[in-house]
């Protein structure tokens, strides 16, 4: 080989670990091998960063384990917020739905 071929040869393999990189994180249906490992009297595996913040999961956070025939299936628990939390949000911003006066009523309204 010559050297202008070597370099040729290593961009390209350059170039097709990044588009499997790539691939990998824009694929819904992403695969990544992890070990399974022992915790405690349990066994734990690690998410994969990428899969995690994919699904919004993070330290703390509850997922359900669902076992169908041979698979399992991990699913991240979404919370329903209470009234109080969403208020929190909203803390220190002005309200856009302010009361309007439309006046003496002219018809038949009900008030």
């Amino acid at each position: 080989m010559t050297p202008k071929d070597e370099e040729h040869h290593t961009n390209r393999q350059e170039s097709t670990k990044t588009e499997t990189k790539n691939k990998v994180q824009n694929q819904t249906g992403a695969n990544h091998m992890v070990t399974v490992q022992n915790w405690g009297n349990s066994l734990a595996l690690p998410i994969p960063s990428q899969f995690a913040k994919a699904l919004g999961v993070q330290n703390g956070s509850q997922i359900e384990l669902e076992l169908l025939d041979d698979k399992m299936v991990i699913k991240p628990v979404r919370i329903k917020p209470s009234l109080d939390d969403l208020l929190a949000q909203v803390k220190g911003k002005t309200n856009p739905h302010l009361d309007y006066n439309f006046g003496v009523p002219i018809g038949k309204e009900l008030i």
